[in-house]
């Protein structure tokens, strides 16, 4: 009676203390030094997410969809350059911002569709493309990637529009740029390998991408970095490519960025 008194007490306790298999020292709730064995589990879904480790064995979930197929098909780390992190570890506040000036989290919201998350960000100075990308490693995301219609309508209407969401009325970068590969012309791709979902009731079949008339041109050979057209450009907030060396389009400031993070 008295040994089950004494657990009774200790366990509230227990409960919350990070426990070591192997390990003096865990550095997570469970933290295993060894091999891990599951004699049963329960049979899952196909909408579930899946497991996987990275580098220092940190076990994380990845959404099905960035897998193949779904709504957000053909994620590609090796592509992307990097390894997205938890939205939860992200920099807050986020600190400096590559090229300069500082930046403030407006908000973070979550879309069913694919589980990912998208914080909107103010920025202190204007960016160009290849310092925004470096933002969203910087903060464990990457630039917002759109490759079909109900992301960027969802996007639109929860981060981008004002009333709805953030207010992000100025020009906006998205994940979206241009590739030289040796031997072959230049190829316009999304920074993390997805490709367009198709409209196959087209003729011809078509992708399911938001860029304004006549865009993306590549105008002098220079361009190919994507963004959102300003609001007072564009009342429908297309998209258009532009040398990411700029920072500013039609005297309007690129000073608002979308990072996305895969959970």
């Amino acid at each position: 009676m008295k040994k089950a008194l004494f657990f009774l007490i200790i366990l509230p306790y227990s409960v919350y203390a990070q426990v070591g298999i192997n390990t003096s020292a865990p550095t997570k709730s469970l933290d295993i030094n060894g091999e891990l064995r599951i004699r049963t589990l329960n049979p899952g879904a196909s909408t579930d997410d899946i497991l996987s480790a990275d580098a220092n064995g940190n076990v994380r979930k990845i959404s099905r969809s960035d897998l193949n197929g779904g709504s957000s098909s053909g994620f590609n780390n090796s592509i992307l350059g990097y390894d997205p992190k938890p939205v939860a570890i992200r920099p807050q506040p986020p600190g400096s911002v590559p090229g300069g000036g500082t930046a403030t989290e407006l908000g973070c919201k979550k879309w069913s569709g694919n589980n990912h998350t998208y914080c909107a960000y103010q920025l202190s100075q204007a960016i160009n493309w290849f310092n925004a990308f470096s933002f969203g490693k910087q903060l464990g995301g990457y630039l917002v990637t759109l490759p079909n219609d109900a992301e960027r309508i969802w996007v639109n209407t929860n981060i981008v529009a004002s009333g709805t969401g953030y207010n992000l009325a100025n020009n906006v970068w998205i994940g979206f740029n241009k590739i030289q590969r040796p031997g072959n012309p230049d190829q316009l791709q999304w920074i993390t390998g997805e490709e367009f979902r198709i409209n196959w009731s087209t003729n011809p079949a078509t992708t399911e991408n938001w860029f304004n008339p006549g865009e993306p041109n590549n105008s002098g050979g220079v361009e190919g970095a994507t963004h959102i057209f300003a609001g007072s450009a564009n009342a429908e907030r297309k998209w258009n490519d532009l040398n990411g060396t700029l920072t500013t389009n039609s005297s309007i400031s690129m000073n608002q960025l979308i990072i996305e993070f895969n959970e």
